[in-house]
C-alpha cells in the first residue's frame, strides 16, 4: 500500500491563516519604519548640504552658499528668496565675487522632497559661509516633516557658527 505525500487541506489553510495574521500586523510597522528612515535621509542630506557649503568655502577661499531653489533643475539654478526648502536647494560658491550664480559656481543641486514632505526654516533662505568657514548670518532652524502627525518630524537647527543638530520634533 502507497502512502500519500503532501499537505492536507486543513494544514494549508492553517499555515495561510498564520501568514496573514503576521503580515497584517507587520506591514503598517514596516511602513513607518520606511517613513521614518525616509525623514532621517533627507534630514542627513540637508545637514551634508551644510557642511558642503562650508567646507566648500574654505577650499575656494570665498564665500559659499545652501539656499532654497524652486528652479534646481534649470541650466543655471538659482536661490529663490523663499524660506520653504521642500522645492529643492543648491550649493554654489562665489568664485567671481559678483553675488550672482553662474553655472560654473554651482557645487550641487538637491531635488524637491516627496509631495507629502514638508521643510520650512523659521526665517532662513539661505547659509553663506566665508572663506574661513564661519556663517554669515545668525543660526536658524528647519523643520521637517512628513504627511503623518505627532512626534514624527526632525529639527534641524543651524546655529551661527554653522554647525548643525537634528532632533525630533513633533508636526501638526
Amino acid at each position: 500500500m502507497k502512502r500519500a505525500k503532501g499537505f492536507t487541506l486543513i494544514e494549508l489553510m492553517t499555515t495561510l491563516g498564520v501568514a496573514a495574521i503576521v503580515l497584517s500586523v507587520g506591514v503598517p510597522s514596516f511602513r513607518t519604519i520606511v517613513m521614518n528612515n525616509r525623514l532621517v535621509t533627507h534630514a542627513n542630506q540637508f545637514v551634508g548640504t551644510v557642511n558642503l557649503a562650508r567646507s566648500t568655502a574654505v577650499r575656494y577661499q570665498r564665500n559659499a552658499t545652501a539656499c532654497a531653489s524652486a528652479n534646481y533643475d534649470a541650466a543655471v539654478p538659482t536661490c529663490t528668496a523663499t524660506n520653504d526648502w521642500s522645492n529643492g536647494w543648491i550649493v554654489w560658491v562665489d568664485k567671481d565675487r559678483d553675488t550672482v550664480t553662474d553655472a560654473n559656481e554651482v557645487v550641487s543641486v538637491y531635488g524637491p522632497l516627496p509631495e507629502s514632505s514638508t521643510f520650512v526654516a523659521t526665517g532662513a533662505t539661505a547659509f553663506t559661509y566665508d572663506s574661513r568657514g564661519f556663517s554669515l548670518a545668525g543660526g536658524n532652524d528647519l523643520t521637517m516633516c512628513d504627511d503623518r502627525t505627532g512626534e514624527t518630524g526632525r529639527l534641524i537647527r543651524v546655529n551661527a557658527a554653522g554647525r548643525t543638530n537634528i532632533s525630533r520634533v513633533g508636526c501638526p
